[in-house]
């Protein structure tokens, strides 16, 4: 069994530690038996304050057990401390000594290499705006993130997600960091969900047009044709197009298409579906058309609005 002790500083970038939480929560998940325990530290052992505003306060109150630590990760945003407390600073030298693993992430990698833990290793060194700060002894390198000579340097960012992966690979086994990789993409970890709830809406008050609804939501993979919707109502395509118009302000046709686009942007946001099967779920023969309605309508592309949920779950979960 490994440990990772994640150590926080005042603005450090909350969706990076919630990325890196959620790698060891989903090797556990995958696991029989826990592989992976964490704790999380803040120098002054008190409530500290993310930088999108969230409030986190330490599972510890002390630097004690550093024998114990594999990996001591630190985060912090382009707001470093001005100084850098002690009591940190033998905690890190203490896991160092023991074998552990001293990793950073944005600003934390730039508190490594202040405080010497980096001189003498290749390394990915985040610098804040406007910073002049030189490092002769560290070899840096330009990559996302670096795993090296005991060292975990991540530049920021999701970069953090393969970070982990990669140190999980070499703790475990690369079979279990590719299942990581994959849960951490896909916001899914061993049960596939194929549909999505919805959202309940009002139904309209005109009957003929909530029959139009019902029949548009019974066909989203397979959109029927207007004049045969139209047909099964008994009404002529200018009689449905009347109804609609007065009913809902749109057409038809708009109509059908915006409840395709809700149905696969809920797919995109609560499943692991790939994006290709919840373009033909959604009634689109191609990916390329599907991808240019949703960025259209809603000004994002397929992949975003997922990495946008999965940002927003993540952070959620561990604010």
């Amino acid at each position: 069994m490994g440990h990772v002790s994640f150590i926080l500083f005042p603005g450090f970038p909350m969706l990076a530690y919630a990325v890196a939480r959620e790698a060891v929560d989903i090797v556990n998940r995958l696991s029989d038996d826990p592989r992976l325990t964490c704790d999380t530290r803040i120098p002054g052992h008190s409530r500290t304050e993310a930088s999108n505003g969230s409030v986190m306060g330490p599972d510890r109150t002390d630097w004690d057990g550093a024998e114990d630590v594999d990996l001591a990760l630190i985060f912090c945003g382009d707001d470093l401390p001005k100084r850098i407390p002690n009591g940190f600073q033998n905690f890190l030298a203490q896991v160092d000594a023991a074998g552990g693993r001293l990793g950073g992430v944005a600003g934390g990698t730039t508190i490594l290499g202040r405080i010497g833990r980096l001189d003498g290793c290749r390394a990915v060194l985040h610098r804040a705006p406007e910073s002049d700060e030189t490092f002769p002894a560290v070899e840096i390198l330009d990559r996302p993130y670096l795993l090296d000579n005991r060292r975990l340097t991540v530049a920021g960012g999701l970069a953090i997600a393969d970070a982990l992966c990669a140190w999980i690979a070499e703790q475990t086994s690369p079979a279990l960091a590719d299942e990581v990789s994959r849960g951490l993409m896909s916001g899914r970890v061993q049960h596939r969900q194929t549909s999505a709830p919805t959202e309940p809406e009002d139904s309209p008050d005109d009957p003929v047009i909530a029959e139009m609804e019902a029949q548009m939501r019974a066909h989203l993979a397979d959109p029927l044709p207007l004049s045969d919707l139209a047909e099964s109502m008994g009404l002529s395509r200018k009689a449905l197009r009347g109804r609609c118009m007065r009913a809902l302000g749109v057409t038809p046709s708009d109509h059908y298409l915006a409840i395709r686009l809700r149905h696969g942007a809920e797919l995109l946001r609560h499943t692991a579906m790939p994006v290709s099967e919840i373009a033909r779920a959604s009634g689109f023969e191609t990916l390329a058309g599907f991808s240019r309605s949703i960025r259209n309508t809603l000004g994002v592309s397929p992949s975003a609005m997922r990495k946008m949920a999965r940002a927003a779950r993540l952070v959620q979960k561990y604010a």
